[in-house]
């Protein structure tokens, strides 16, 4: 029988899988060299807060049962989350092992071998931990099912995109008398190793879908999802464990690419305003071709390889819109 009174035994996997991903995506686990012959260990999260403490961090801190602190702002408005003692960042990492990513996890095992190593020799003696220990006994985790499992990594996911996503309009084509059309995505990048993308960004295809693309240096990838409906369905599936920065910033995507004044042809002109050349059947049904379209586009894909434009003998023939 679970102790009433044991905090570890109350905690909600689902906000501990969340905590994982927002790890997985800014934690790191250093060890600082502050004497010659003394290293110490940190686990460190940073974000940006203009408005100041990030409602991540704060959110972070509570899942681990209180632990570390929250220092700033520093330089550029940025707050970090600190867990500086032995005790605190070993009992983190204990907290988020199960959902933890195995980069994160093996450079928490490294840093904690670095520090206890130096121990081993006899010259340096740990200091007695400040917080009161107290036995703990550990409780057999209960079978879950697969709609658990799918709430689990659907929060592990939310808490990644808070760390390392992104919502955004990126630039897609040039229109004609219109501002640039822009296409709208979600994405989150982490460095892997060449040509192996982290297993964070496969895990988030399994859990999301999109794809993953290298971006940058060889073991640069993103993850990378793209288009109105794709957007709109990762934000209804991580809604209910994403942070309010990244849910705005979700929305304003949206909003901004509805926005987009769009242009289309009509029965019997293109979008350029050309009459149509003729109709032909396709599997999908009647099309419509503009030759002129066609001539434009044409004459663009020759300039960009590089092919001279070729000699006019009738002016009227030169499409320029």
């Amino acid at each position: 029988m679970v102790d009433d009174r044991c905090v570890v035994a109350r905690l909600h996997p689902v906000a501990l899988a969340w905590a994982a991903g927002f790890f997985d995506g800014e934690g790191s686990t250093f060890v600082h060299r502050s004497r010659p012959s003394y290293r110490r260990l940190e686990l460190s999260i940073g974000q940006s807060g203009p408005d100041g403490v990030p409602e991540v961090l704060l959110r972070f801190q509570a899942v681990v049962l209180g632990m570390g602190t929250i220092d700033g702002p520093e330089a550029e408005r940025m707050y970090f989350w600190r867990a500086r003692t032995f005790v605190e960042a070993q009992a983190t990492i204990a907290l988020l092992w199960k959902e933890l990513g195995p980069v994160k996890r093996q450079q928490a095992g490294i840093a904690f071998r670095t520090v206890g190593s130096q121990y081993e020799q006899g010259r340096l003696r740990a200091r007695r931990p400040r917080l009161r220990h107290r036995p703990h006994e550990l409780h057999a985790a209960a079978a879950l099912s697969q709609a658990a499992r799918q709430e689990i990594d659907r929060a592990w996911a939310a808490g990644f995109l808070d760390g390392e996503g992104h919502f955004g309009l990126p630039r897609s084509r040039s229109r004609v008398d219109l501002p640039a059309w822009r296409r709208i995505r979600v994405s989150a990048t982490q460095n892997g190793s060449p040509g192996q993308p982290a297993v964070v960004l496969s895990k988030l295809v399994r859990i999301l879908g999109g794809k993953i693309e290298r971006h940058g240096e060889p073991d640069d990838h993103r993850w990378v999802l793209e288009g109105l409906r794709g957007v709109e369905r990762v934000l209804a599936l991580v809604r209910p464990w994403l942070g309010t920065v990244k849910q705005l910033q979700a929305r304003g995507a949206i909003d901004g690419f509805a926005a987009q004044q769009r242009i289309r042809g009509d029965a019997t002109k293109c979008a350029r305003g050309h009459s149509y050349s003729h109709v032909y059947m396709s599997k999908s049904g009647p099309k419509r071709r503009c030759k002129a379209c066609a001539r434009l586009l044409g004459r663009s894909s020759r300039a960009r390889q590089g092919v001279k434009p070729r000699k006019f003998t009738n002016v009227a023939r030169r499409y320029t819109f």
